[in-house]
């Protein structure tokens, strides 16, 4: 008799354990995430930063919110997180149910980590929300448009077209001159044009004259010190462009600052695919 009941209580323990573990995959996973369409005005930083402080930030895999009073945040469980310089600390995974940004569009439903403290940033939106999405940039009117992932705008044959095959890491090739480079992470969370490693920047050096400086700049939990490089021209993937910025470590990134180069870029994740051009391109048409 005993031995049954002792019995009875493991099954319903492991019948416990079994159901958290199942819900805690598919908050992580992000099954239950959804995001009402809308658009957003940006701020004045040079990354995609909202004006209430919330970044859309393609580099980042995770989301992160410093203060935990949102949505009726449930505790999912604890991990050891890094930041871009490589820095980590054991934060605490939260899941919510509602999450606003700019009064405009509402997040539903999706995980997070927390319990660290920022002045500059109410939120960092990563790709396991953004992922989920369509995102059209306007340059003229610093506007972020959320999109369902069965919208397409109009885009000419003349964009610049980049893609890549992960669709939480978003690493493209670029050639630089005649330099190609691999795995090089679009990340609007990154407020510069490019960061390559320092055997790339002395290839590109040898055939452009340049001018060097050190930058600081924040990482999510510390400060970092780099080499800036301004190259006066650069061809990437055979377009001439000027002043390029160029951060010399090894983190290879294709910051916003390039991208709002353009008037527009658009983010199809259902296609894993960036497109981005000017009004002044011609050939408009409609890709389906």
């Amino acid at each position: 008799m005993k031995y049954m009941k002792f019995k009875n209580v493991m099954i319903f323990i492991l019948s416990l354990i079994t159901v958290w573990i199942v819900v805690v995959f598919f908050c992580y996973k992000g099954y239950l995430t959804n995001i009402e369409v809308g658009q957003i005005q940006l701020g004045d930083c040079r990354d995609f930063t909202t004006q209430d402080s919330v970044v859309f930030d393609t580099g980042a895999d995770f989301s992160f919110i410093p203060s935990n009073n949102i949505g009726f945040p449930i505790f999912l469980f604890l991990s050891s997180v890094y930041d871009g310089d490589g820095n980590n600390k054991i934060l605490p995974m939260y899941f919510t149910q509602y999450f606003e940004v700019n009064d405009k569009v509402k997040i539903k439903n999706f995980a997070y980590f927390s319990g660290f403290k920022s002045n500059r940033i109410k939120a960092i939106i990563g790709m396991n929300v953004l992922s989920k999405l369509n995102m059209l940039f306007h340059s003229t009117q610093n506007t972020l448009d959320i999109k369902s992932f069965d919208f397409k705008p109009q885009i000419p044959s003349s964009a610049t077209i980049l893609q890549y095959k992960d669709r939480i890491s978003p690493k493209v090739t670029l050639r630089l001159d005649n330099v190609v480079i691999d795995d090089i992470l679009i990340d609007t969370g990154f407020d510069g044009d490019l960061s390559i490693d320092e055997h790339y920047i002395e290839k590109l050096k040898s055939n452009h004259s340049c001018d060097s400086m050190i930058s600081t700049f924040l990482t999510l939990f510390d400060t970092q010190t780099v080499k800036n490089i301004t190259f006066s021209e650069l061809y990437i993937n055979e377009r001439l462009y000027k002043n390029i910025q160029v951060l010399q470590q090894k983190k290879r990134l294709l910051g916003s600052k390039f991208l709002k180069r353009f008037d527009k870029v658009f983010w199809d994740s259902k296609n894993l695919t960036v497109y981005m051009w000017n009004e002044n391109d011609e050939y408009l048409k409609v890709y389906s």
